[in-house]
């Protein structure tokens, strides 16, 4: 399954928590052709803008010889160079320096983008004049703790977009069989199912005001009624929703699936049966509203959200006193008519309250 490259921006924006309305007319995402295309223009905006305000600076230690002293003097390093009888003395010392974690992240992006194989020549030439216009700073080998080492402060704070589009350019881009090329590998089931889960939470939290809801998180639950009673360990798994919007009396699991269709089908005897929805997202769904159930005095509802591919699903169920609702969003319409689905997907919810 894919997505437009329009909505992919628009699904991104929410992601990344940026005005996706405010960037559009500036990436033209419609021209940019594939992910590859749009991420690099991305970057390279984003990228542009923060030279223009000004790179961030950090103090970098620095030893050197020198005549004089500046900071303080390394004893030792000073008498193995024998640097007393030379008059020059080994000094550590800081010193404000570009090449700090989050510019050198940046700056290797873009050369290894230089590299990229299937890149518009016109956003290669962009990308060549930034890596020039960041010649101060280091390159780095690029790597998951790398970007887990960025530190965000008020500082860098319009730093977010640029190295949020580093990472997944990072996860997308591999060595190609060409010697220093790069290949940008498209997104994954996986990575597509990432992105929607992001988005449906950034969405639901930024739109809260607009529904029933004053809270949204991710819940841990636990189960409930259930004692480990005999045997070599306790392996039973750890629940975790991806969506939980709430309030006093209330209580919504969204759980988003990005699968080809919402609907299974099973053949007995050569002989294909109807469709019917995919059970074990079910039972997912029924095992965190009953154990909820037991750990809140609140109506608890379920909602399975799946990306529509050409048959539109809108079900709505009475289990067992919970009320499920099964439903798909057409991510191949336009970004408002996306809005509007996200929030019609919690009308049936609106009067929930306890009896």
């Amino acid at each position: 399954m894919t997505i437009p490259i329009r909505n992919l921006f628009y699904l991104l924006s929410y992601v990344w928590d940026v005005d996706w309305e405010m960037e559009w007319s500036a990436i033209n995402a419609d021209k940019c052709g594939d992910p590859l295309n749009l991420l690099t223009k991305i970057l390279t905006i984003s990228t542009d803008r923060i030279i223009r305000r000004g790179l961030d600076r950090g103090y970098k230690d620095v030893s050197e010889e020198m005549f004089g002293v500046r900071g303080r003097i390394d004893m030792a390093n000073t008498i193995k160079r024998n640097g007393f009888a030379n008059a020059r003395l080994t000094c550590n010392f800081e010193e404000l320096d570009y090449s700090v974690l989050h510019n050198q992240i940046i700056k290797t992006t873009l050369v290894n983008l230089s590299h990229a194989n299937g890149l518009d020549k016109a956003l290669r030439e962009e990308v060549l004049d930034l890596t020039h216009r960041l010649k101060a700073i280091e390159p780095i080998e690029l790597s998951q703790n790398a970007f887990s080492k960025v530190r965000f402060h008020s500082n860098i704070r319009n730093y977010r977009l640029p190295l949020a589009v580093s990472k997944l350019i990072y996860d997308q881009l591999m060595p190609s069989r060409e010697t220093g090329k790069y290949q940008f590998v498209n997104f994954t089931e996986e990575k597509l199912h990432a992105i929607f889960e992001k988005f449906v939470f950034k969405y639901y939290e930024k739109h809260l005001n607009q529904t029933i809801y004053t809270g949204i998180k991710s819940d841990t639950v636990s189960w409930q009624d259930t004692y480990f009673e005999e045997g070599i360990d306790d392996f039973l798994p750890v629940m975790k929703t991806d969506v939980s919007l709430f309030n006093n009396e209330s209580k919504l699991v969204v759980e988003c699936k990005f699968y080809e269709s919402a609907l299974q089908s099973r053949r007995i005897n050569g002989k294909e049966l109807r469709e019917t929805f995919i059970s074990n997202h079910l039972y997912q769904l029924f095992a965190y509203l009953k154990n909820l159930e037991i750990k809140n005095n609140k109506v608890i509802s379920g909602l399975i959200l799946y990306p529509e591919n050409g048959k539109k699903i809108s079900s709505v169920y009475s289990m067992h006193g919970h009320k499920v609702s099964i439903k798909t969003i057409n991510l191949d319409s336009s970004p408002q008519e996306i809005n509007d689905a996200m929030l019609a997907c919690l009308t049936p919810f609106r009067t929930m309250a306890i009896n």
